[in-house]
């Protein structure tokens, strides 16, 4: 990974912003001027480390609050931790009272889990203990996310110190 790094250019047209390690893939946060430089030098570069998978241009998604839910259960379940906390924090935005509280729980246990990727595992369970009391009087489900399964997991890792990814 570090050679791969390494053969990647410094300078104003690639910033590499962000590493986050799951366990089927490596992500990246990278900011680049020219599409060219994407394809030309980037793909190139981290394609030495693995296969390549894919890559996306991160847009505001409009998304109906089902729809909003349910890719982000997906991306959640998938390790893609931090899309997951950019697609309901639209969602937290226009919610209120317990709902907007249950939200913000769940958007700080993707957050906690990005930490997590990026091996800061003190990090990650600072901001679950956060997340746990977010939640802590809701049960239940809501939007297919099953509460009391997610308040167990977190409440374990919280009590153990071993972190291991739930899923929602």
């Amino acid at each position: 990974m570090i050679e791969a790094r390494r053969s990647i250019p410094n300078g104003g047209n690639i910033v590499i912003r962000d590493v986050r390690i799951a366990r089927h893939f490596i992500e990246f946060d990278l900011s680049v001027l020219e599409q060219g430089v994407l394809d030309r030098i980037v793909i190139k570069a981290l394609s030495t480390i693995a296969d390549f998978d894919r890559y996306e241009m991160i847009t505001e998604e409009h998304l109906s609050k089902k729809e909003a839910l349910d890719r982000s259960r997906e991306l959640f379940n998938n390790e893609r931790y931090w899309r997951c906390h950019e697609v309901l924090e639209n969602i937290w935005k226009q919610s209120e009272g317990e709902e907007k509280r249950l939200l913000n729980g769940i958007i700080l246990v993707a957050a906690a889990f990005v930490h997590f990727q990026k091996g800061e595992n003190q990090t990650c369970l600072s901001i679950l203990r956060r997340a746990h009391g977010k939640f802590e009087s809701c049960t239940g489900e809501y939007y297919r996310i099953k509460i009391d399964l997610l308040k167990e997991s977190v409440r374990k890792i919280i009590d153990t110190g071993t972190i291991i990814s739930p899923t929602l």
